[in-house]
């Protein structure tokens, strides 16, 4: 078991700068052929797994200009030899396995060898992440799903398909969520990813279903982040009964030293 000696949290405010929609794969609860996903009482649900998978997204994104790996999930289109990618690991699980026999420290470091940047953050087959995201916290909506029509073109005549015609519902936009991601035992290339990614949230990005037509745009506000060396008594105890206090994210100007010098090429 690896210990933990150091956690960060962050938290923000996410609102929706328009329309949004995370489907549920089925039919809406206004009879549209396209639902949004609800909780029981009638309220939208913002899950960890969509934001953690928009967030890694992010990550990889970014992570080139950080001079970071990240293997796509796909080591023939990255380029980049990962353990995340089926055909790459099925290649060297004997290898694997023989380090996993050797003890601990000679397995982390196989691992740490084999394994890209962004997926040493997020996790892979051999090793859990050290990053969480949970469910957005529902602060404020507008408390109606709206009902839009949709249909499918014809990309030769560029006109409406006959009977393609289909509706889908949406947000409304001003959806305010409480976002919490945590970090344990964060490297500095972890920390320049997640610094890197919420600087571009602050600004503005997208997530859901139908973002090419113009949904999901949100923004960040409101960040906090809290950081605990937990083999310190007092830090650990502070944390642990909720008494110890936040840092405004505009605050920390030392933040963007954590991923400037990646992209300063330091």
């Amino acid at each position: 078991m690896i210990q933990l000696k150091e956690k960060i949290r962050v938290t923000a405010s996410l609102v929706f700068d328009t329309a949004w929609r995370i489907g549920s794969g089925k039919e809406g609860e206004t009879m549209s052929d396209l639902g949004v996903v609800l909780d029981s009482n009638g309220n939208p649900v913002l899950p960890g797994s969509s934001l953690k998978g928009k967030l890694r997204s992010t990550c990889e994104t970014l992570s080139h200009a950080l001079g970071l790996s990240a293997c796509m999930l796909n080591h023939a289109a990255s380029g980049v030899s990962c353990t995340s990618d089926v055909n790459y690991y099925h290649s060297v699980r004997s290898n694997y396995q023989q380090a996993y026999q050797q003890g601990v420290q000679t397995r982390l470091k196989w691992i740490a060898n084999n394994t890209c940047d962004v997926c040493k953050l997020f996790g892979s087959p051999v090793q859990a992440g050290r990053l969480s995201v949970s469910d957005g916290v529902l602060r404020d909506w507008a408390s109606v799903v709206q009902v839009r029509d949709g249909v499918v073109i014809d990309r030769d005549s560029q006109t409406a398909v006959d009977g393609l015609k289909y509706d889908y519902e949406v947000i409304p936009s001003s959806s305010r969520f409480e976002l919490c991601i945590e970090l344990e035992n964060p490297t500095a290339s972890d920390l320049a990813l997640l610094g890197a990614a919420l600087f571009d949230w602050h600004a503005g990005s997208s997530i859901g279903g139908f973002t090419s037509r113009g949904l999901g745009r949100f923004h960040l506000e409101d960040i906090k982040l809290l950081g605990v060396d937990m083999e310190d008594s007092e830090q650990r105890l502070k944390f642990l009964t909720g008494t110890t206090t936040e840092a405004r994210f505009s605050d920390l100007g030392n933040w963007e030293g954590y991923f400037t010098p990646y992209i300063n090429g330091n």
